[in-house]
């Protein structure tokens, strides 16, 4: 990609305005996709160490229910891998991104959160119906989140499902605790739509878009990797203290004396 140029169309981001949601095929090549699954490898084989918070299982492995013989096959996510890990500090200024995060946001952006989403096979669970900006809590509400495909994702295995044009509804209210932190009052996975993407593609989505997946109930893998940028200008809604998500890494133009994670 040449400087300057922005790997999406006016028609893709008068779709992201209204519809708070695009996709992208091919955001990522075969041999980066492969590069991320060899990281999350490499991070998943260290455990127990590493910093605590990095490695989180799934909820039957922690419960004893279940415990595939492969550790990395029991994992649900990896949290805030820019701040613990190079190569994924390094991935935050993807050309790719950075051009797509500043169209939407503007010049000033930082990276407020990066997750490794594994939904390993047969016990991958799902994750309920949730706007990102609920857990965030940012003013303006100028967030926009990248979910890439580092397996093809699936209706079968669990790929995202999101509801059109939610992200105009503000924030919903949400009740529950953690992974179970979702809207009280929720679609349907049929009355939404889903979205499949081979390996290497993208959903870019707002930050107030209503969205959630199903289990992965498959014998497939459906890795993901999931970044929210969001303008250096937003912050923290006074008085919200149940989740302070500090941003992680300031990517481009003014960081206007952010708190980053370090």
């Amino acid at each position: 990609m040449t400087d300057n140029v922005i790997p999406i169309s006016d028609q893709q981001i008068l779709q992201y305005r209204q519809q708070g949601y695009i996709t992208v095929g091919g955001l990522f090549t075969a041999d980066e996709v492969e590069s991320v699954r060899s990281e999350i490898t490499k991070i998943v084989r260290c455990y127990p160490d590493g910093p605590d918070g990095l490695v989180e299982f799934e909820p039957s492995v922690e419960s004893g229910e279940n415990a595939p013989d492969e550790i990395e096959l029991r994992v649900r996510k990896l949290s805030n891998v820019v701040r613990h890990n190079v190569f994924f500090r390094k991935l935050a200024f993807h050309p790719k991104m950075a051009a797509i995060a500043t169209a939407l946001l503007g010049p000033d952006v930082v990276l407020l959160q990066s997750i490794m989403l594994l939904k390993p096979p047969r016990i991958g669970s799902a994750k309920v119906w949730h706007q990102d900006n609920a857990y965030f809590r940012r003013n303006p509400n100028h967030i926009v989140g990248f979910w890439i495909a580092c397996d093809d994702a699936t209706v079968e295995n669990g790929c995202m499902h999101v509801l059109p044009g939610s992200h105009t509804l503000g924030i919903l209210e949400h009740g529950g605790f953690k992974n179970e932190y979702g809207t009280l009052k929720t679609p349907s996975f049929e009355e939404a739509v889903a979205v499949p993407l081979k390996a290497g593609g993208a959903l870019i989505f707002h930050g107030e878009l209503l969205h959630g997946s199903p289990p992965n109930n498959t014998a497939e893998r459906r890795r993901s990797i999931q970044y929210h940028y969001a303008s250096s200008k937003c912050r923290r809604s006074e008085g919200w203290e149940m989740y302070k998500v500090k941003p992680e890494v300031h990517v481009a133009g003014r960081d206007f004396g952010y708190d980053l994670a370090g």
